[in-house]
C-alpha cells in the first residue's frame, strides 16, 4: 500500500480552523472520509509514522509524511483525539489497517516512554529494581525493593 500523509497542525488558530473547515467540506462532498482514533499526542504520532517507514516533513501549516502516493490528513478533534482523513480512492479496509498499525506503534511508544519515566522516578525515590517480567500481552511487571537509607 502506498501512502502519503499530512497532519494538520494541532495548534488552535485561524489557519487550523480554515484547514479544518476545508477537510470537513471535502468529507461532505464525498472526496474524503474520516476515521477516528484514540491517538492524542502529535509528537508520538509523528514518531509512530516514522517508525512505520513514513518520511515526515514539518512546515508551518501542515505536517507531511510520505509512504507512496495516497494522501492522508490527520486532525485533532474537539475531544482531543486525532482523526485520519482518507481519500475516497483508498479502501476503508486499507485505511483501517493502516491506522491500526499506527495505533499499535503509538501504544508501544507510549508504553516505552512510561516505562522509562517510571524507572527514573523509582530511582529518585530510592527504589531498586528487583525483577522485570514481560507478559504475553506485552505488559511489564516490575518489582521494586525499597532501598534502606
Amino acid at each position: 500500500m502506498s501512502l502519503s500523509v499530512f497532519l494538520v497542525p494541532l495548534a488552535i488558530g485561524a489557519v487550523s480552523s480554515a484547514v479544518s473547515f476545508a477537510l470537513e467540506e471535502k468529507v461532505e462532498e464525498g472526496v474524503l472520509y474520516r476515521i477516528d482514533t484514540n491517538i492524542k499526542d502529535e509528537n508520538i504520532l509523528e514518531e509512530a509514522l516514522k517508525n512505520f517507514g513514513c518520511n515526515v516533513d514539518l512546515n508551518n501549516e501542515t505536517f507531511h509524511s510520505t509512504l507512496g502516493q495516497i494522501e492522508i490528513a490527520f486532525q485533532q478533534q474537539e475531544n482531543g483525539t486525532i482523526s485520519g482523513y482518507f481519500n475516497e480512492s483508498v479502501s476503508k479496509e486499507e485505511a483501517e489497517e493502516f491506522l491500526q498499525d499506527i495505533q499499535k506503534e503509538y501504544t508501544r511508544i507510549v508504553q516505552q516512554q512510561t516505562y522509562e519515566k517510571l524507572l527514573v522516578r523509582a530511582k529518585q525515590e530510592g527504589l531498586l529494581l528487583e525483577t522485570e517480567n514481560k507478559q504475553d500481552d506485552n505488559t511489564i511487571v516490575l518489582t521494586f525493593q525499597v532501598k534502606e537509607k
